[in-house]
């Protein structure tokens, strides 16, 4: 990804973090019952970092715990009704997670930040809820990876689909700006 970006730091920041995260990504950290993936921890400190360094901490602070409360809810749910009849369980909830993060802020690495910082805080909410059972937790496994891959991924098509469209009025309005100055002449 980051060999089509123009040499930088910006470019080599993103290189050490990808590298970083693939390198964590196969350990695992284990406290009482429940293991805790490296990559998510880092994936935690870097967007909430990010969302302490925002200029609306407080709202998207809020909206990170309604979506986290909302994720483990589901989760909750998986547990009462495991069937999935009519989607598989992480396209009914990336859809569902990227409707409420799609409306709620129009910036593309609010969303981001928003995506990770919710999925996370609410797996580990989840295993709080969880964990007096008995079960096994695993905080970052396969599926929240997965999660987030697909979450970025249509988050990513959204705005590549809003910057395609807002180009495409821009040509329209120039070509008809165009049009009337040739039936003035």
């Amino acid at each position: 990804m980051t060999f089509l970006m123009n040499k930088g730091t910006k470019r080599t920041t993103i290189a050490c973090f990808l590298l970083l995260f693939i390198l964590l990504s196969s350990n695992t950290l284990t406290w009482h019952q429940i293991e805790l993936n490296l990559s998510i921890v880092l994936l935690s400190i870097i967007s909430s970092f990010l969302l302490i360094k925002s200029r609306r901490k407080l709202f998207l602070f809020f909206v990170c715990l309604c979506i986290s409360h909302f994720y483990a809810a589901l989760q909750l749910w998986n547990i009462t009704n495991p069937v999935w009849v009519f989607a598989p369980k992480l396209l009914i909830f990336s859809l569902l997670l990227v409707c409420f993060i799609l409306f709620v802020t129009s910036d593309l690495l609010e969303r981001f930040v928003i995506s990770v910082t919710s999925i996370i805080y609410g797996e580990i909410i989840y295993s709080i809820v969880v964990y007096p059972l008995g079960w096994n937790i695993i905080i970052g496994d396969v599926f929240i990876l997965n999660l987030l891959a697909i979450l970025s991924c249509i988050i990513l098509l959204f705005h590549f689909y809003t910057e395609i469209k807002m180009k495409l009025q821009d040509i329209l309005v120039l070509m008809e700006q165009q049009n009337k100055r040739w039936t003035n002449e």
